[in-house]
């Protein structure tokens, strides 16, 4: 007892010297939790500029800098990964496409049901509002924190050589889509689907592995396919949108104060399916830059949306099945969903 009453007195005496002399010292600062996010997209990506570093800043904003976020240099684990990234503490918070774990996480993809997207953020603050409503008594997040929900803006169809104006036109045609829903739909069509991580698109575009692909308008200049598109056909709605999350690794989020789990929480939800909108603005402009560069823009006819809708459908029971499955009602999930698009 007597050496701690010492040490403050020594503390006291110092800080009073140094001030007699027009000099400050520094208080002894409270400790600091940092958060590895793991990064592996482009750092140009609508989700780092729009998403990740937003929430990072607000996190740090919140916690009155008790909690800070470092993104790390290099991918710590491929794409599909990210929940063993995340769980096994290789990474403390990452993001997550739902589809890499659709056996695991399947109600969230009722905001990729087909001509369900009008933009990004709608869809993604919808799928927020829905998920707490509705999903997550279900706890398909189980293992993991989630923060946050969002999706893309409504995918589209490009082509390097044809316009792709009517389901017979995907015959035959190689084409990248997104894992699960995506590549399904054009198999669907009688495309010949290829499927690699989004984040490797260019190389199989411009290596001319696939001629074609259904993909968010906004990839057009964040994964650089603009030199290989002739052709972009708008769909109302989307062909079907991409969801995705950001994950915390759970004990790190056990371990952290009341406070601070509150404060990572102001930062997150509502606020990260916000940041949605950086896609909007991403998808306007790379849709402005296409038809400068003469890519031939067109959109759906109203003939081609009704083979689309036809095509589909089975695809829209198959989500309704996994979800009474789960215990949910999926019509009043998907009816609420649609709701709050509004």
């Amino acid at each position: 007892m007597s050496n701690i009453i010492k040490s403050k007195s020594y503390y006291v005496a110092l800080v009073a010297i140094c001030a007699s002399f027009g000099m400050t010292i520094a208080s002894p600062s409270k400790a600091e939790t940092k958060l590895l996010f793991n990064q592996f997209l482009p750092a140009k990506h609508s989700f780092v500029v729009g998403i990740f570093k937003p929430w990072a800043k607000a996190v740090a904003k919140e916690s009155k800098g008790r909690v800070v976020v470092k993104f790390s240099e290099t991918s710590l684990g491929p794409p599909p990964k990210q929940w063993n990234v995340v769980s096994k503490g290789i990474a403390d918070v990452s993001l997550l496409a739902i589809a890499f774990e659709r056996n695991r996480i399947h109600l969230p993809q009722v905001a990729e049901l087909p001509f369900t997207t009008p933009n990004a953020v709608k869809s993604s603050l919808a799928l927020w509002r829905t998920y707490n409503a509705k999903f997550k008594s279900v706890n398909e997040f189980k293992g993991v924190k989630l923060l946050g929900l969002w999706t893309t803006g409504p995918m589209s169809i490009m082509h390097g050589n044809k316009s792709i104006s009517a389901v017979a036109d995907f015959k035959n045609q190689k084409m990248w889509g997104f894992p699960g829903l995506g590549s399904g739909i054009l198999k669907k069509f009688g495309a010949v689907p290829v499927v690699v991580p989004a984040v490797k698109t260019f190389n199989v575009v411009s290596k001319k592995i696939v001629n074609g692909l259904v993909i968010a308008n906004e990839a057009l200049l964040g994964f650089k396919l603009l030199p290989y598109i002739k052709h972009l056909t708008l769909v109302p709605g989307g062909v079907h949108a991409v969801t995705f999350s950001m994950i915390m690794n759970e004990k790190v989020w056990g371990g952290l104060s009341s406070a601070d789990k509150k404060a990572v929480a102001r930062a997150s939800g509502a606020k990260i399916a916000m940041g949605a909108r950086a896609s909007d603005r991403r998808s306007a402009g790379a849709i402005a830059v296409a038809k400068k560069k003469g890519i031939q823009v067109q959109t759906a006819s109203p003939a081609f949306m009704a083979e689309l809708r036809k095509g589909v459908s089975p695809m829209m029971n198959r989500w309704l099945k996994k979800a009474a499955a789960k215990g949910v009602d999926g019509k009043a999930a998907l009816a609420f969903y649609r709701s709050s698009l509004k």
